[in-house]
């Protein structure tokens, strides 16, 4: 029989592959037995295309196949179409039947629609924290399993969903059953073209707005206002200061929280943490830890106020992070901290060093203190189906498949994700000589930029020698000055608190071995920080055995 041209041509070109994409694979099946049940139906030519009566519905195909209709109430591309198209590609078959065996088989479409749709469109439509979640997980490599036939078919599991995009890109397909271009659709086309290389990632991350636009005159008022109240703070001196005062630094912590600042208002909450511990005479209060807060706060408040737009939004930070797949991850458990905060959480922060993206990862098993008794003892986390206690493992190495985590690194507990342990190894075969600083010049530059993420100021060092200091009997801070090979020095301290009890006395233990042995060069694992002009660090484990493995 004769067909329209464009119509031969599409059903020519529809495979399968690309029915299914119209519909589900479901109803083609469906379609395909209802097809041997048909004998020889009506079938009457048209100015659009072709009507072909199917049972008691009666079908027009045209092209493109999508804009197809049928007499049902079906509103989407039903088995009746379906039908219709399949016995019309029969009747296109049949002359063909005499073509030579060797016939070429059909060529993959180029996808030039696809290809054409402008990228800056879809960062648009998926909007800032979804196109930074997208450039994640293409950077990471776990993003969907992408397929191209007729069409192109995107597994996403995390959604979940599964889109078919198809030429035109109107009859896209989505188990969400959205009949329009909805997000899932753009997010399958925006990974597509990131895999082709047609969308450049620093291109997209630079050109990003952030997902609300702050307020920069409003920030900058609350940043003078938590400056005024800090100065008249440290003007009117801690012994003159009211109980009033606390509840003063809370309100300034709730304005910070309005005019989205969560880093400026953590470091106010733990201030004002501080001064309850200080009016309600608590034994672990310290001037040093309280002034230590004031400065922190007056010089982020201070950074706020004069930064721009963009600056100021990574100052900011966030309220609270996404878990993002980062896959199959190959961890060693380098050291951990102990840790008690003022704002009622305390437990246990563990580190990883990851060797493939040579970042470091944290999981934090902390839980709040204000319903559990002193006399209540937690159990050591043993996340991810592991065999043992995180503690237990320290020192090992661990592989974790169907891993999430922050940008920041910090590793969920999610069940989705299992660890299998890989047994123990020493520091120095699991960490890469490369990476220990033995120059700390670098260190100034690389590791302690002021108010970043806590990740991104971990630090292993390896100085030329040690020199131990008389213990600070006022302060009671255990400090060890450090010094590489050109004289540069940075300052490891530790503070008197319940919980470093166990760590100073292995910093004690440590300057007892150079005093008989002071050619021996330790390595330390530590957070980097800096107070004036000292560039400071708080320890988290100090190794004594590391064998080089440059």
């Amino acid at each position: 029989m004769h067909l329209p041209e464009p119509l031969a041509a599409a059903l020519a070109a529809a495979d399968e592959n690309y029915l299914i994409g119209l519909c589900n694979k479901g109803t083609v099946n469906r379609a395909k037995k209802d097809l041997a049940a048909l004998d020889s139906p009506e079938v009457q030519e048209t100015e659009d295309g072709v009507e072909v009566r199917v049972g008691d519905a009666l079908c027009l195909i045209k092209a493109p196949l999508g804009e197809s209709r049928c007499s049902c109430p079906s509103s989407g591309i039903c088995r009746h179409r379906i039908t219709a198209m399949l016995w019309l590609q029969g009747q296109l078959a049949a002359p063909a039947e005499e073509a030579p065996a060797e016939a070429e088989p059909p060529q993959k479409p180029d996808f030039a629609q696809l290809r054409a749709y402008p990228t800056e469109k879809l960062a648009k439509q998926l909007g800032t924290k979804r196109l930074s979640a997208i450039l994640f997980r293409h950077r990471s490599g776990t993003g969907p399993v992408l397929e191209e036939t007729s069409v192109v078919t995107a597994e996403m599991p995390w959604l979940p969903a599964t889109v078919r995009l198809l030429e035109p890109l109107e009859h896209s397909t989505c188990t969400c059953h959205s009949k329009t271009f909805c997000l899932h659709k753009a997010e399958a086309l925006l990974y597509w073209q990131l895999a082709q290389g047609l969308a450049d990632p620093e291109t997209l991350e630079a050109a990003a707005p952030p997902e609300e636009a702050l307020d920069l005159e409003r920030l900058r008022g609350v940043c003078r206002a938590v400056q005024e109240t800090l100065t008249a703070h440290m003007v009117t001196g801690l012994s003159r200061l009211s109980p009033s005062v606390q509840e003063t630094t809370e309100r300034m912590a709730a304005l910070c929280h309005t005019a989205r600042l969560p880093e400026l208002e953590r470091a106010l909450r733990s201030l004002h943490g501080e001064y309850v511990a200080y009016f309600a005479r608590s034994a672990a209060y310290r001037d040093d830890a309280l002034l230590a807060r004031l400065s922190r706060a007056f010089r982020l408040a201070q950074a706020l106020e004069t930064a721009d737009e963009k600056t100021a939004a990574r100052l900011a930070g966030v309220f609270r992070e996404d878990y993002l797949p980062v896959g199959r991850l190959e961890l060693y458990l380098l050291g951990l901290r102990a840790f008690s905060g003022r704002s009622g959480y305390a437990g246990t922060i563990y580190y990883f060093w990851e060797g493939s993206a040579r970042r470091f990862y944290t999981f934090s098993d902390l839980r709040p203190t204000f319903y559990e008794g002193s006399a209540r003892r937690r159990g050591d986390a043993a996340p991810w189906g592991l065999p043992c206690t995180l503690r237990q493992a320290k020192g090992c190495a661990l592989e974790l498949t169907g891993a999430k985590a922050t940008r920041s690194g910090g590793l969920s507990s999610t069940e989705q994700c299992s660890g299998v342990l890989l047994g123990h190894r020493e520091p120095g075969q699991a960490f890469p000589w490369e990476e220990v600083y033995t120059d700390f010049s670098r260190l100034l530059a690389e590791r302690s930029t002021p108010h970043a993420p806590e990740p991104e100021r971990l630090a292993v060092l390896r100085p030329s020698r040690c020199e131990a200091q008389e213990y600070d009997q006022v302060r009671q801070v255990f400090s060890l000055r450090l010094l590489d090979g050109a004289g540069r020095d940075i300052w490891l301290e530790v503070s008197y608190k319940q919980e470093a009890t166990k760590l100073m006395e292995r910093m004690e233990a440590l300057v007892q071995q150079l005093q008989g042995r002071p050619f021996l060069r330790p390595v330390f694992f530590g957070i980097l920080y800096r107070e004036g002009d000292r560039l400071k660090l708080s320890p988290i484990e100090a190794f004594t055995h590391w064998e080089e493995t440059p």
